[in-house]
């Protein structure tokens, strides 16, 4: 079985899913599953993975599930370009996502709460796949999956507070370490040395997208950060 064996931040999730190449034919569709077992304490990364890899190989299924969503990350199980075996009349174009733990009386909590609804988030606003396409596993099996705390009434409500994040552009990756801007005043041709680390601070808040819309405060703030940008990438030109 061929598996992606590749563990994720969320901020790193949402930038793989913003360039990747779902294929000629994409995903139309999202199935959410838990896992029942291993439960959130017994999950043990890498050694978890390799045990359902294993697991998924006995039964003779030549895929899996494509996401495996934990307290310590996002794990890409099966390729997401391709069709996964998790959910019968379902797994055609879609993507499975497995929310590590039992969800029979409990709902979703922690950094795997957070990492389940950002997972979702993305790839419904990436695929354009509307509420009507996510799918629970029960839907067309007569096993709870995943799980009966989990409704969907409880899971879109939750995903209309996930905050949307503003794509900042990428500082440029070329060009000098050292460079110059320009200082705002009558003389608009005086520069000063941008120091590196300003030039870290920038790469930083770009590259995690640091920047969270909810007030007026935060737009003041995203457009002094974006007019900082501005003044540095003006000259990389």
């Amino acid at each position: 079985m061929e598996i992606v064996n590749r563990r994720l931040t969320l901020a790193e999730f949402r930038g793989l899913i913003a360039t990747f190449d779902f294929g000629p034919i994409s995903p139309d569709k999202l199935v959410i599953h838990h896992t029942w077992k291993p439960t959130q304490a017994t999950w043990a990364g890498q050694r978890s993975i390799n045990g359902l890899k294993a697991y998924y190989e006995g039964k003779g299924w030549p895929a899996g599930p494509h996401l495996f969503v934990a307290e310590d990350g996002i794990w890409l199980f099966s390729p997401m370009n391709k069709d996964g075996i998790h959910a019968g009349t379902l797994n055609f174009h879609s993507i499975g996502i497995e929310v590590v733990g039992d969800y029979d009386n409990e709902v979703w909590s922690g950094q795997t709460k957070a990492n389940a609804l950002g997972v979702i988030k993305v790839l419904m606003d990436r695929l354009s796949i509307p509420q009507g396409q996510v799918f629970f596993h029960r839907d067309v099996s007569p096993k709870t999956c995943p799980g009966r705390a989990i409704t969907k009434e409880w899971l879109f409500a939750e995903l209309a507070t996930v905050r949307v994040m503003p794509r900042i552009p990428r500082l440029a990756e070329d060009g000098p370490l050292s460079i110059s801007a320009p200082v705002p005043s009558t003389n608009p041709s005086t520069f000063v040395p941008v120091p590196e680390w300003a030039m870290e601070a920038v790469r930083f808040v770009t590259d995690h997208q640091l920047f969270e819309v909810k007030n007026d405060d935060d737009i003041r703030d995203a457009v002094k950060f974006h007019r900082f940008y501005q003044l540095i990438q003006s000259s990389h030109g």
